[in-house]
C-alpha cells in the first residue's frame, strides 16, 4: 500500500481542527532519513544496511562502520543557503566550455548579448567535438 503517507505539495491544506491530518503531517516531516529496520549490527563495529534496490554487481547489502554510515548520510544534507542539486562534468558552473555545451538547449525568452556570442566562437571546434561525443553516448 501507500504506507499511510501522502504527497506534500503547495496545494496541501490541513485545517487546525483536523487533528488526524496534522498528526500525519508531523509524522511525515519527522520521519528518519532511512528506514530504521534496514540497518542491523552484526559485530560491535560494522553495520549491514539492506538496500531497497540492488546496487552495483547486484548486491542488496552494504557493510559500513557507524562513521561510514554517518558520512554517507551527511553527504545528503546540502550546505546552508545552497541548492541541493549540483552539476559536475560538462554542466559544472566553472567549466570554460559550459556555454558552448548548453548552447544547443532551447532558446530562452531573454536575449543574449552579441558580445557574449562572439566570445564563444573560439571554442566552437572544441564544443562540436564535445557534442559529437555526447551524441554517441546519450540521446539528448
Amino acid at each position: 500500500g501507500d504506507g499511510g503517507g501522502f504527497s506534500v505539495d503547495a496545494q496541501l491544506r490541513i485545517e487546525a481542527r483536523e487533528r488526524d491530518g496534522l498528526e500525519r503531517l508531523l509524522r511525515y516531516g519527522s520521519r528518519p532519513a532511512f528506514a530504521l529496520e534496514r540497518p542491523r549490527e552484526i559485530d560491535p563495529d560494522p553495520l549491514v544496511h539492506e538496500r531497497v534496490k540492488r546496487g552495483p554487481g547486484g548486491s542488496v547489502s552494504l557493510m559500513l562502520t557507524p562513521m561510514q554510515l554517518l558520512d554517507r548520510l551527511a553527504a545528503l544534507i546540502p550546505p546552508p543557503s545552497k541548492h541541493r542539486h549540483r552539476y559536475h562534468g560538462v554542466l559544472a558552473p566553472n567549466l570554460p566550455l559550459r556555454e558552448a555545451v548548453t548552447a544547443r538547449a532551447q532558446p530562452t525568452e531573454r536575449a543574449v548579448a552579441p558580445t557574449r556570442i562572439e566570445s564563444l566562437r573560439p571554442h566552437a571546434a572544441a564544443a562540436e567535438s564535445l557534442h559529437r561525443q555526447a551524441d554517441q553516448r546519450i540521446a539528448w
